[in-house]
């Protein structure tokens, strides 16, 4: 098999694997973005995220930060909090509503990593280290190229 039938077959399952993801996404999620739910999920499961945690976690700007924990608790998926003695630092929790997005984030997770995972058990483990070791590859590429530009 050549490398560009190989090269086109990752563009195809990448192509498919966005067009589940953002079908599956919308469908679970309506009106949450994709930072909107994975900053709900930091937040269930830190303890006193403030907005310099979750930009770290999201690796996006503080302001963007700012924008999606404004919008989360317009909708009151989480509330603001101060610490006693520390009136300057704002963290967040979880509302009940946000809870709920919380634990049906973690049971999609789930059941999409037990139904993922047959996928592999139709290889052995030999075939398992290849692909490991070429996604391995395909990812420290992709890093690289990230760092270049």
């Amino acid at each position: 098999m050549n490398s560009e039938l190989l090269l086109n077959k990752i563009i195809e399952l990448s192509q498919l694997f966005d067009a589940f993801n953002k079908s599956s996404f919308s469908k679970n999620y309506k009106g949450l973005g994709i930072n909107e739910v994975h900053a709900i999920d930091y937040i269930g499961d830190t303890k006193n995220p403030n907005v310099t945690k979750i930009t770290e976690f999201l690796k996006i700007t503080k302001g963007g930060v700012t924008k999606i924990t404004k919008k989360l608790m317009d909708k009151s998926y989480i509330e603001s909090y101060q610490i006693e003695g520390n009136k300057k630092e704002k963290y967040f929790k979880l509302t009940e509503e946000g809870r709920k997005i919380f634990l049906k984030h973690k049971l999609i997770h789930e059941e999409s990593v037990n139904r993922d995972k047959l996928i592999f058990d139709k290889f052995d483990d030999y075939e398992n280290k290849i692909i490991s070791r070429f996604l391995d590859e395909l990812i420290d590429d992709y890093k690289d190229k990230l760092s270049n530009l």
